[in-house]
């Protein structure tokens, strides 16, 4: 009966504690998860110092009205000062928020006060697609002023405009005369410019332009997150990588030589 009596108190205690008001919705997160990315969650040091053996750590999600979802996880310490962590991972895209208090081991099960909200965001897979160029060919070195460039535009996946505090990082890479002898182009930025990313975030733009040597170019785009403030994890701590297929070819007409004038036969 004593246990019971126990079990009856913890939930009492739980209940009371989460069912504290929760803050407004905030649009900076503690953790970005992507991909298989995993964080395992404690208590600060201040309190995981004072921890004893068979004390438990009581944690619940949250929506962003403050309403617990789901069952509380019951995480029981094993050695004193040592917080098992509380691992996220897998989540469903979207916001998640946690929080944890302490119910000790004694016979009175003495609750602590509950923690402000961790927040965590789990980010969709990130894909990317290449728009049309803006000219499948053009001349080279400047020959025609008004054809003498291509532009093509990756557009990532949309980011919830919640997240303010996330963006992508572009890669550009380049293949010349696509086929048995194409050539990789070491770097894409001597043939053309990569455009700044303004907003929104998830485009970015290529232009190759006159100073690219004749040949036929095909490009892709990679995408990976970033993030400005919190903590991304994401596959084998990558920001989560994705690429896009193929562009169209843009080919580049060579310049006609400078004839000099002969008698003809």
């Amino acid at each position: 009966m004593k246990t019971n009596l126990k079990n009856l108190k913890l939930i009492a205690i739980a209940f009371s504690l989460f069912a504290l008001p929760f803050n407004a919705l905030a649009d900076s997160f503690d953790l970005y998860l992507c991909g298989t990315g995993t964080a395992g969650l404690i208590p600060d040091p201040t309190v995981t110092g004072t921890l004893k053996a068979n004390d438990q750590l009581i944690w619940q999600e949250f929506t962003s009205a403050g309403a617990p979802t789901g069952s509380a996880t019951t995480v029981t310490v094993v050695t004193n000062a040592v917080a098992p962590p509380f691992t996220v991972t897998g989540l469903a895209v979207g916001a998640h928020y946690y929080k944890v208090h302490v119910v000790t081991a004694s016979a009175n099960s003495c609750a602590g006060d509950v923690s402000p909200a961790f927040n965590v965001y789990s980010l969709p897979a990130p894909g990317v697609a290449l728009g049309a160029p803006t000219n499948t060919s053009f001349c080279a070195e400047n020959s025609n002023a008004t054809l003498n460039s291509s532009t093509i535009t990756a557009t990532a996946t949309a980011l919830a405009p919640v997240l303010s505090d996330v963006g992508y990082e572009f890669t550009w890479t380049a293949t010349k005369d696509a086929g048995s002898g194409a050539v990789a182009v070491a770097d894409v930025t001597t043939v053309g410019s990569i455009a700044a990313i303004t907003t929104p975030v998830n485009v970015n733009s290529f232009t190759l332009n006159s100073t690219a040597g004749s040949g036929a170019y095909v490009f892709k785009a990679a995408v990976k997150y970033k993030v400005s403030s919190g903590t991304l994890r994401g596959d084998n701590g990558t920001g989560c990588t994705a690429e896009s297929a193929a562009s169209s070819t843009i080919t580049v007409t060579p310049k006609p030589g400078t004839p000099t004038i002969i008698i003809a036969p």
